[in-house]
């Protein structure tokens, strides 16, 4: 069974969802060190970030290859379609 595959957005809102792994629990050191890759895992639970551009974070979503998505609100807007919102 995979980890769990969450599309993060590069830059603001990285550093926010990072952040928030963080006070979860999670070890985001790969994330925090992460050179060129784009896919880290998250240390202390089965779950991956795939670090792409905002417009990039729903098509994965959408296509499966990523579980679950953070993303700025304008971009959904944007990119139209049905989508939750986390509050």
């Amino acid at each position: 069974m995979r980890p769990l595959r969450i599309a993060l957005t590069k830059g603001r809102l990285e550093e926010k969802a990072v952040s928030l792994f963080e006070r979860a629990g999670y070890d985001c050191s790969a994330l925090r060190n992460k050179g060129r890759r784009l896919i880290l895992p998250l240390a202390g639970g089965g779950m991956e970030a795939v670090l792409c551009k905002a417009p990039d974070v729903i098509t994965y979503v959408e296509h499966g290859v990523c579980d679950a998505g953070v993303v700025g609100k304008d971009t959904i807007l944007e990119k139209g379609g049905t989508f939750y919102e986390m509050l």
